[in-house]
């Protein structure tokens, strides 16, 4: 090696130690070599902090979208007027170029029943980390929306017996009776119209009773032969100017009722046949010869059918007493009522007979019922939506039996056909309400009860649960209890 080569070698070498072993000068070069991760991080940084916001923004815009579109989705069917509304939303919320992201088409879907989905997918251009190759991070959103619409069914069950024409507060209690059942009309009203709008229904069956009810013209437009075109009636069979001797009912003296499927007739019932042999003690397990109470039964025989509630046949020891017969108002199968429609179906309902709770809450069950001879009126679902039912069940006092009243049993006296004795009881005909309203909840039907200006001891086990059952001591009370039960069943929620 030459000496020009060994002088330059060693004038370099002078210069690395010299640049090693004085820190003067290194921190310069420090923070030269630290500039580049620097800009890395805070760069990072700044375009993450953009793209999060980006982010959020579209994500508030999906679900904007989800729910417009959810709003208007009517029979649970994805078309235009859906995805044109869900679109509308997003892009108002989030249009397209905002924060430069590349366009895109939201994806709108229906994967469920009741449920609309929105997927998007975009980029974001960056600012610094393009220095690194880095041009764009990638956005995405994933919402839906569910409305818990449920199509709802409340069933009516109200005493109209004859202790309801008694005031409470100077008003008659069937008059408050008329302004609380409106009272839960008007609460549940905008719930109508929203179910409505959404392509379901919100409806009312009502069940007026006392010693019967007024539910055969009903069954008879089903099926005529629901109804017994003959009927056997209480008839004298000696000494029937004095102490009068009762026998079996006597097949020759049936009505005429059948005449034109009218006759003289009123539409009230007599019920199918049963069994005298339920007592307190008795489990809640309808038999399964007690037709009378059962739910679902369709009739195809004599002992299946229903007769005629006829007093003009029906003959009695005491004819005097008022309340010994009596045919309430027309029953009313579901169906959806307008404020005046049902206004004026309440004024027709009148207050008279004895107190037979038992023939009210089956009848209410059998039109509320989902299986039976009024299923075709309750699928269990509507335009592919669930439905939910309920029972509001409206009474001013204790069961009343009398053996000597002709009730949807006939004359207890005489026929005997809930009892052995000729005795009434009441206890009997608690232990059927209880067995009904058993079976009642079985189906899922959610039971209200209400008493009016008495307790409720007799019949409150009916309700679905304790809160379920509640006193009203007067006008005023009767009626924010039926708006609360109103409140109740339209909680409607919407979800994401």
């Amino acid at each position: 090696m030459n000496t020009g080569w060994r002088k330059l070698i060693a004038s370099a070498r002078v210069g690395i130690d010299a640049l090693f072993g004085n820190t003067r000068g290194s921190t310069l070069a420090m923070c030269a070599a630290a500039v580049i991760p620097l800009l890395l991080i805070v760069g990072s940084g700044l375009d993450m902090s953009r793209a999060y916001m980006a982010k959020l923004r579209l994500q508030q815009a999906c679900d904007a979208g989800s729910l417009a579109g959810r709003r208007v989705m009517q029979n649970d069917t994805l078309n235009s007027t859906v995805t044109t509304e869900a679109n509308k939303f997003f892009n108002f919320n989030f249009p397209q170029g905002a924060f430069q992201t590349a366009t895109f088409t939201p994806s709108i879907t229906k994967p469920a029943s009741g449920v609309i989905r929105i997927t998007a997918s975009t980029t974001i251009p960056t600012s610094i980390m393009k220095i690194f190759g880095y041009t764009t991070l990638p956005l995405s959103v994933d919402c839906k929306a569910e409305q818990h619409f449920i199509n709802t069914d409340v069933m009516l069950v109200l005493d109209t017996t004859g202790s309801m024409a008694d005031p409470v507060g100077g008003i008659a209690k069937i008059v408050s009776l008329r302004a609380a059942v409106l009272a839960l009309y008007d609460q549940l009203a905008p719930v109508q119209t929203q179910l409505e709008a959404a392509g379901m229904r919100l409806r009312y069956g009502i069940v007026p009773y006392s010693i019967t009810v007024h539910t055969g013209n009903l069954v008879y437009a089903l099926d005529n032969s629901y109804v017994s075109s003959t009927w056997k009636y209480q008839q004298c069979v000696s000494n029937c100017g004095g102490t009068k001797v009762w026998g079996t009912p006597d097949v020759t003296h049936t009505t005429t009722w059948m005449n034109g499927g009218a006759g003289n007739w009123g539409g009230c019932i007599e019920e199918r046949s049963t069994v005298n042999t339920i007592v307190t003690s008795a489990d809640l397990t309808i038999p399964a010869n007690a037709y009378d109470i059962q739910i679902d039964t369709i009739p195809t025989n004599a002992a299946t059918r229903w007769g005629p509630y006829d007093p003009t046949a029906e003959q009695r020891e005491n004819s005097g007493d008022a309340n010994a017969t009596a045919c309430p108002a027309q029953a009313k199968r579901m169906q959806a009522w307008t404020r005046a429609n049902l206004s004026t179906y309440l004024d027709t309902l009148n207050a008279d007979g004895y107190t037979y709770h038992d023939i009210g809450m089956v009848w209410g069950a059998r039109l509320l019922s989902h299986e039976g001879i009024f299923a075709a009126d309750n699928p269990n679902t509507y335009n592919g939506m669930d439905v939910n039912r309920y029972l509001i069940f409206m009474t001013d006092g204790d069961p009343v039996a009398a053996n000597d009243a002709y009730t949807a049993w006939g004359v207890e006296a005489y026929d005997q056909r809930v009892g052995s004795s000729s005795s009434s009881d009441f206890s009997r005909h608690v232990q059927r309400m209880n067995m009904v309203c058993n079976a009642l909840k079985a189906k899922n039907v959610s039971i209200w009860v209400v008493g009016f200006d008495n307790d409720i001891d007799y019949v409150s086990g009916c309700a679905s649960n304790p809160n379920q059952a509640a006193v009203a001591s007067n006008q005023a009370a009767l009626i924010a209890k039926f708006t609360e039960i109103g409140q109740t069943i339209g909680a409607l929620r919407l979800s994401q």
